[in-house]
């Protein structure tokens, strides 16, 4: 937003004139000390919002890009008290943003709380909605479940590396016993020194990883890729599963075969409709099995 010697406000995304602050959200990040407000107006702030929430299919994450945008605090308690009222979400939240609690914070604030872009930041909303996804503070990038599986002390370039190649040996042997599980965890950390000496131009270290890299993969019997082919390898479900792609269970040659499997019918026809039909039809007809012999001598 530009000030005119008039003391016109001019938007700098529409280029709408305004006489006076009020078609534009207050703001006490340094960027705008001049007039105390966005550089935008209210119509173009809530339309580049919608922008962000249509690209990301994602009110938190669009809000977050807001906020990097404008330099203006993000807060998951505002956001959640705020989020679900469409019409005015935009005006409560910048309204919220203004109390004193918050008018010195900027978005330099979030960053120095370790601020992940898409996810909330308070700890404990974060840890709600993504439980496998912890951070560990001070180091936003590093996933505390990679802490617990691999250890501590790697980069996070590390964990990533470590990370793919077991998501890949895993998918190429999905039926690993455990023996096989802790060389494929060996192997993880193998491949990922030997791409740290390949980047450090250690060709000696290099060799050395790659051929202990070779032995462990063939004691350890696995495979890089998984073969279809070997059936005794397949758990007795999944080889169930295969025969019933080609001979489905439900198919008999014999359809009287389980025609009647809990003999429902039967009971119907014995104990309904047979009654039934002698009533109306004035028939004497006799249950099979229940019934009162003529010749019997009465006791």
């Amino acid at each position: 937003m530009a000030r005119l010697k008039e003391t016109k406000y001019v938007c700098s995304h529409c280029g709408a004139v305004y006489n006076d602050t009020l078609n534009f959200y207050k703001s006490s990040s340094t960027l705008y000390e001049a007039t105390g407000c966005l550089p935008i107006c209210k119509d173009c702030f809530k339309q580049q919002l919608n922008v962000f929430i249509n690209s990301y299919a994602d009110k938190r994450k669009a809000m977050q890009r807001m906020c990097m945008a404008f330099d203006l605090f993000y807060s998951d308690s505002i956001f959640e008290k705020c989020k679900d009222d469409n019409e005015t979400f935009v005006g409560n939240y910048i309204k919220k943003l203004n109390m004193s609690q918050f008018r010195n914070k900027s978005f330099e604030s979030d960053l120095d709380n370790g601020f992940i872009f898409g996810q909330a930041v308070d700890p404990e909303i974060r840890k709600a909605e993504n439980p496998e996804d912890e951070r560990i503070p001070g180091s936003p990038k590093i996933k505390k479940v990679d802490i617990e599986k691999w250890g501590a002390g790697f980069d996070p370039e590390d964990y990533e590396v470590l990370n793919a190649h077991y998501k890949y040996l895993k998918n190429a042997n999905p039926n690993c016993d455990s023996n096989q599980e802790i060389f494929i965890n060996d192997l993880c950390m193998t491949k990922m020194m030997q791409g740290r000496a390949a980047k450090d131009r250690r060709i000696d270290d290099y060799n050395k990883l790659t051929e202990s890299y070779r032995k462990s993969f063939k004691d350890a019997g696995l495979k890089t890729v998984q073969d279809e082919s070997t059936v005794n390898e397949d758990c007795w479900s999944l080889w169930t599963s295969n025969v019933s792609q080609y001979t489905p269970e439900e198919y008999y040659k014999n359809k009287l075969l389980y025609k009647d499997m809990d003999g429902f019918d039967e009971y119907r026809e014995r104990h309904v409709d047979r009654p039934l039909n002698n009533i109306i039809n004035g028939t004497d007809i006799r249950d099979e099995e229940f019934y009162i012999h003529e010749d019997e001598d009465e006791s």
